[in-house]
């Protein structure tokens, strides 16, 4: 069997690279066998080349035997997956091309698509290194080495083609790490025009249990792209059975084919835990608040975070919404974890951990006077108070306990305005390896799974 990774098919006005994924499932499944479900990969966010995501792709094909589940549908029929393959005689050559003929029929005239196609994956190290900062050409070279590989326009998505193939969400086969989200796809004829999607629709999906990232908490949907790409909307979860059962409920448009996708999304890998040389990179730190929070022009909110023995500031920008007003409670001495990307020495908030609260207090009211209850006025810094009229001085009374307004727990921006590989807060407490399910790791089926073949409906 061939593993094929695709990467950099899309651009910022349009394109879609699990698009180009579902053209080639649609070009080869009537030689070829899939094996296993679909992978999306998303990679470091905060590369500065990125388009939209950063999300590369990975699929196997071969001679499936065992086991086949329903992991999409295109206008000719269900896609089925087998959960292994047999030992057969392929021609890599005749696949390479016909995967590359697709390739270049699709991707936009100002990506930089790339291709590899291997026998076996790449050491899961390459996975890391693009997740969490850059691939350098060394490690590509020595990545590349007994594949088949090609690229357009300069192929910046070598990298990330060979990054897809290296991810595992499994260890010694079992499922650690990752969720799954259902990609429908629009009619080409109907790219670029809005959506027909209600937000009735989305609040019944959202409502499937193990579902996340539908809509945001003002009942707006989150789900629905906004870009004229073919995407008509992506369904996450931690269950592949409960997506597939539960799509059909979206509308009133239709997808005219879908996917569904293993992604390592919602599982917080790219986060390092220690400060990067340089910046560009995303990480997770414990420590304190060191200042009260602030506004800034815009609505923007900042605050001082001190974490072994170092300074760093904290900001919560404007579009995380509501997020902001979870910072404006915290005080000097609340114990944090922050998760975020780092540029020009401030972490970009992506959520925060309230782990421990400081005590709060205010200031008491001045005292009255004891002889004519006349109100106190203070008498300078460190003096006390002075009654007027009396001239009686009064110390200080003790500030008043203030009860917090805020719990420990997990915050988080609204979903609109989470990155893809950012774990929601709501995900937080549970085990996401015991949760999400699994159809195949690797090559090998872990839980046996029945998805009904379905329906695709009329495309309006």
């Amino acid at each position: 069997m061939f593993h094929v990774g695709i990467d950099d098919t899309d651009s910022l006005d349009g394109g879609c690279t699990t698009w180009v994924a579902s053209r080639v499932i649609e070009a080869l499944l009537s030689d070829y066998d899939l094996i296993g479900a679909p992978r999306l990969v998303r990679l470091n966010p905060n590369v500065p080349w990125k388009t939209r995501g950063n999300g590369a792709v990975a699929l196997t094909f071969g001679r499936g035997v065992g086991e086949r589940q329903q992991v999409g549908a295109l206008p000719e029929g269900p896609v089925m997956a087998h959960a292994e393959a047999e030992p057969a005689e392929l021609d890599v050559d005749e696949l390479f091309e016909r995967v590359f003929s697709v390739i270049r029929e699709e991707a936009k005239p100002s990506a930089q698509p790339g291709l590899v196609v291997s026998e076996v994956r790449p050491p899961e190290g390459l996975y890391w290194q693009g997740v969490r900062g850059i691939v350098g050409q060394v490690e590509l070279r020595e990545a590349l080495e007994g594949t088949a590989n090609a690229s357009l326009n300069g192929g910046r998505g070598l990298a990330g083609a060979a990054c897809a193939l290296s991810w595992s969400p499994c260890n010694a086969g079992v499922v650690e790490r990752c969720s799954w989200e259902l990609l429908g796809y629009r009619n080409r004829r109907r790219w670029g025009s809005p959506r027909d999607i209600s937000a009735e629709s989305v609040a019944a999906v959202a409502e499937i249990e193990g579902t996340f990232g539908c809509r945001d908490p003002d009942g707006s949907p989150a789900m629905v792209p906004h870009s004229p790409c073919p995407v008509m909307w992506g369904l996450r979860g931690l269950r592949p059975e409960s997506l597939v059962a539960g799509f059909g409920a979206l509308g009133p448009e239709r997808p005219e084919r879908w996917l569904l996708w293993q992604t390592n999304q919602a599982t917080d890998d790219h986060y390092g835990v220690e400060l990067p040389v340089g910046s560009k990179a995303s990480v997770r730190l414990a420590g304190t608040v060191a200042s009260f929070p602030q506004s800034r022009r815009g609505g923007h909110r900042f605050f001082t975070f001190t974490f072994d023995g170092s300074e760093l500031e904290c900001a919560a920008f404007e579009p995380s919404g509501d997020f902001r007003q979870v910072v404006d409670q915290l005080v000097p001495g609340d114990a944090l974890e922050v998760c975020g990307s780092l540029e020009a020495s401030v972490l970009k908030l992506e959520k925060l951990h309230v782990v421990a609260l400081a005590p709060r207090e205010r200031k008491a009211p001045n005292p009255f006077c004891p002889k004519c209850s006349a109100r106190t006025h203070s008498a300078g810094k460190n003096a006390g108070y002075r009654c007027r009229p009396c001239g009686i001085k009064l110390p200080a009374p003790v500030p008043e306990e203030v009860v917090p307004t805020i719990a420990p727990g997990w915050y988080d921006p609204p979903a609109s305005a989470r990155r893809h590989l950012v774990r929601p807060a709501k995900l937080m407490e549970a085990e996401l390896a015991e949760q999400c399910g699994s159809l195949w790791c690797g090559d090998e089926l872990t839980e046996e799974v029945q998805m009904p073949v379905g329906s695709l409906g009329s495309v309006p």
